[in-house]
């Protein structure tokens, strides 16, 4: 019952609102982002790396499957030609989630509904043709920040929503603990419309103390520890193609495959068995921007799909993003 409700939408939706190119914001221009993501699991990843239906990957059934709906977003600000500050909530809260039979264990009012954490920070262009050393193949760029932990639902409140037959939330759907770390984005640039991405995100985690980490909201029972997350760990590659296809309206295209990875938990310097994950996926995805619209906007959608992984969930993800730039 460790791994219950492992939500890796955190891949699908991060990785395409924010894996981004080595640019930054030229200065003055503010861009905002809206990002919706529907994600559907039948199959999970289990201690063996096997793909296997999700009723059979715990000990004990819970599910067949869920489905969830997250809506996100973020704002960056260019402060300098070289330099952009940003905030960014994708994923950000899971406004709806249905699963599908739940055991009795798992009620049919339970949900994975629920906020993710914070990222903020500033992202730096070193080499490019606007950055700190000038550059025209190479595009090197990093963004270090903090994860700000938005606070973990109120356990006994979810257990007594599930004694009453009112919805209730079983398991928080992010670590809700405060880190620190930075981004790193690379870019070969081999003509104007082609160039290869390389991503990479490292997070590591303060050491939180927590209440009910046993079995959160399933047996509120009155256990305190100090649990450690690690780190979060995303490697992107992505071979990105953009052309004109006319005045103002330019196409992208871009299949990024993503790996991340999280070591296991501890507790009271404990290491928790099957917590340790990995998951690797594909995520083509088409944009079309709109420069020349009353509002620069670029539309975006990308679909999600998992090849390989660990103790986390199979889940398949269509994602759409709206981005629009303003200059001041």
């Amino acid at each position: 019952m460790k791994r219950i409700l492992v939500l890796l939408l955190l891949l699908a939706v991060a990785s395409l609102a924010f894996s981004d190119d080595a640019l930054v914001l030229p200065k003055g221009v503010l861009r905002t982002y809206i990002t919706g993501a529907y994600g559907f699991v039948t199959s999970s990843y289990n201690a063996d790396g096997e793909k296997v239906d999700a009723v059979d990957a715990l000990p004990a059934p819970i599910y067949e499957g869920y489905k969830i709906f997250n809506l996100g977003g973020a704002i960056e600000y260019g402060v300098t030609d070289w330099m952009s500050a940003a905030v960014q909530w994708a994923p950000g809260w899971n406004i709806w989630s249905e699963f599908d039979n739940p055991s009795i264990l798992f009620d049919d009012n339970v949900r994975a509904n629920g906020p993710f954490d914070v990222f903020a920070g500033a992202k730096i262009q070193v080499l490019g043709e606007k950055g700190l050393v000038a550059n025209d193949m190479i595009r090197l760029a990093f963004a270090p920040g903090v994860k700000i932990a938005v606070p973990d639902p109120d356990w006994q409140a979810q257990a007594d929503n599930k004694a009453a037959a009112d919805p209730w939330i079983a398991k928080a759907v992010d670590k809700h603990a405060w880190g620190v770390g930075a981004r790193a984005y690379f870019d070969y640039v081999i003509n104007k419309m082609f160039y290869i991405n390389l991503y990479s995100e490292f997070i590591y985690y303060l050491k939180k103390d927590v209440d009910n980490t046993a079995l959160w909201a399933l047996t509120p029972l009155a256990v305190d520890a100090e649990v450690e997350y690690g780190y979060d760990l995303t490697l992107e590659a992505e071979p990105h193609f953009e052309m004109m296809l006319g005045d103002g309206l330019r196409l992208g295209i871009g299949v990024p495959g993503t790996l991340t990875l999280n070591p296991k938990e501890k507790r009271d310097g404990t290491e928790v068995a099957d917590t340790d994950s990995y998951l690797f996926s594909v995520g083509p995805n088409v944009s079309l921007f709109l420069m020349n619209f009353f509002i620069p906007m670029e539309l975006k959608v990308g679909y999600t799909l998992p090849l390989l992984g660990k103790n986390a969930d199979a889940i398949n993800t269509v994602v759409f993003q709206v981005k629009t730039y303003m200059k001041f």
